[in-house]
């Protein structure tokens, strides 16, 4: 499959997954989380995958939920969005037989912060930073 909101780089063993909208700093929209979700099963069944990196490009890691995106998309509950979009990403990323790296370059915000801190280790770069913005919506995490 090929990807249009990340990248699927596979180099000696190590896939790098980088999610790729910079120019919303990397803010997940119904695509994205698709195409990581596909990722994911692509990379538990593939033998040559010996662990997963995650980033992101550009100056962040990711800003979380693209609000603009799912205003457009008339989506409603954060309630369904997190039971079908977020949670089978973070199961998954937390059951893989495979180590999972965060690879924080940047702001990793909300549902960014989540999957940063869902990955069995984060390395974080100076210009990192992390937020929860759930309770900003009204959510707990």
């Amino acid at each position: 499959m090929d990807y249009e909101t990340i990248l699927y780089s596979l180099d000696e063993g190590v896939l790098t997954i980088t999610m790729n909208r910079p120019d919303v700093l990397n803010a997940f929209n119904r695509k994205m989380t698709d195409e990581i979700q596909d990722a994911l099963k692509k990379a538990e069944r593939d033998s040559q995958v010996r662990c997963i990196v995650f980033t992101g490009a550009g100056r962040a890691f990711s800003a979380g939920e693209d609000l603009k995106s799912r205003q457009a998309e008339g989506t409603q509950g954060f309630g369904a969005t997190l039971r079908e979009r977020y949670n089978p990403i973070v199961l998954k990323m937390r059951n893989i037989e495979k180590p999972v790296i965060g690879s924080i370059n940047g702001v990793a915000a909300g549902a960014g912060c989540s999957l940063a801190l869902a990955c069995d280790i984060r390395i974080a770069s100076e210009k990192s930073s992390f937020m929860e913005a759930f309770v900003r919506i009204g959510l707990v995490p």
